[in-house]
């Protein structure tokens, strides 16, 4: 199912429409406002659950919406500053933010005694649910992985959360791991002709195939953490997850989330690539479009090509996901400063519909120069 996000006046946004499908990637230069995209969309989700949290409810539909001050720096690891840091400086001045999910618009107003605080009144403006079809953003179940992930630890606390995930930073895979090992995974997201149901088979299968020789299990420390043991090919007996390196410790949680996430919810990634070998990125993309063609709401912010590509060989699977499922979305800057985004369309066959300048061509343009400099030789 599809929804729309607009947004208006959110820091480089003056008003754009993202169509998120089954699968939405978000690419293009630095600083043209792909994380901001996701952080207007963390900062609703936020909203919501503050909402929640002040009515006493555990219904995320709650319609009694108070708009409790949510922060800017707390929760999903958003550090946004103040609010005048979040408002677009080309919008006229006593304009609000207007976040706008379906049928639901949030505003955010900026006043001159507001301009330095360092939270917003969210205002639910218009609402109008499909209680039988929950959206995404209105679901319990909301996965997030931050781009800075924790890297190998000794310890991974224990703590409680109100549905199984592994934080927006990893820090509770290896709780998630040591709680679920009967826990059967959707036939969907099993590896290649795997015949074992379970999530320490499905994880070690995905991993090896992302990770390549590696296998990972966890035990407890104590009452109150764990800690993540790693086998690959270059050690007999399991060691400490230190003593192998950031990639693994990077995708682990990934994997993790993307076979135990239900059903309908989104789970979104930044950065799904970080310290993972070319070919490893094109497994990792193979991996999250099997995962959205089960069902799961996949939202990534990338700089890999190889993310995509792999992306592009899930879409040619018997059952795989449609490529009209698929939204890429490539964000590039003009000489004026202005943000501007071109949507991409993946074919049936897997090729892409265009490939302007900067799109993933820099071997293209490093290989002319090099001749150019050659021939100048």
């Amino acid at each position: 199912m599809e929804h729309t996000f607009f947004l208006k006046g959110f820091k480089c946004f003056t008003g754009e429409t993202f169509t998120l499908g089954n699968l939405t990637v978000l690419t293009g230069s630095n600083g043209t406002g792909k994380s901001s995209m996701i952080q207007a969309l963390l900062l609703v989700r936020l909203a919501i659950e503050k909402n929640v949290l002040i009515n006493s409810s555990s219904d995320y539909l709650e319609s009694d919406w108070r708009g409790t001050p949510t922060p800017l720096n707390l929760g999903y690891e958003l550090s946004l500053g103040t609010i005048t840091d979040i408002f677009n400086d080309n919008e006229n001045e006593g304009s609000n933010i207007i976040l706008k999910l379906d049928n639901e618009v949030y505003e955010i107003s900026l006043s001159d005694e507001n301009g330095k605080t360092t939270s917003v009144n969210i205002s639910l403006t218009a609402s109008s649910i499909d209680v039988e079809n929950l959206p995404f953003w209105r679901r319990k179940e909301f996965y997030y992985l931050f781009t800075e992930r924790l890297g190998p630890r000794l310890f991974l606390a224990s703590n409680y959360t109100n549905f199984p995930h592994c934080g927006h930073r990893g820090e509770y895979t290896a709780q998630v791991l040591l709680n679920n090992d009967f826990f059967k995974v959707d036939v969907r997201r099993h590896f290649t002709d795997s015949k074992s149901e379970y999530l320490p088979q499905q994880v070690d299968l995905w991993l090896d195939y992302i990770c390549p020789g590696t296998t990972v299990r966890s035990e407890a420390l104590g009452t109150m953490g764990a800690q993540i043991k790693l086998r690959n090919s270059s050690t007999k007996n399991p060691v400490l997850a230190t003593n192998i390196g950031f990639g693994i410790s990077y995708s682990l949680p990934i994997i993790v989330n993307g076979l135990i996430a239900k059903q309908n919810s989104v789970f979104i990634i930044e950065n799904p690539e970080a310290h993972l070998h070319p070919k490893g990125q094109s497994n990792m993309g193979f991996f999250l479009g099997k995962i959205a063609s089960s069902g799961v709401k996949i939202i990534i912010e990338t700089h890999s090509e190889h993310i995509i590509n792999g992306i592009r060989r899930a879409l040619l699977l018997p059952k795989g996901l449609k490529s009209d499922a698929v939204r890429l979305y490539f964000f590039h800057g003009d000489k004026a400063g202005k943000t501007n985004v071109m949507p991409i369309k993946i074919e049936k066959n897997g090729d892409l519909s265009d490939f302007p300048v900067d799109f993933f061509d820099q071997v293209r343009q490093d290989l002319f120069d090099i001749l150019r400099a050659s021939n100048r030789k």
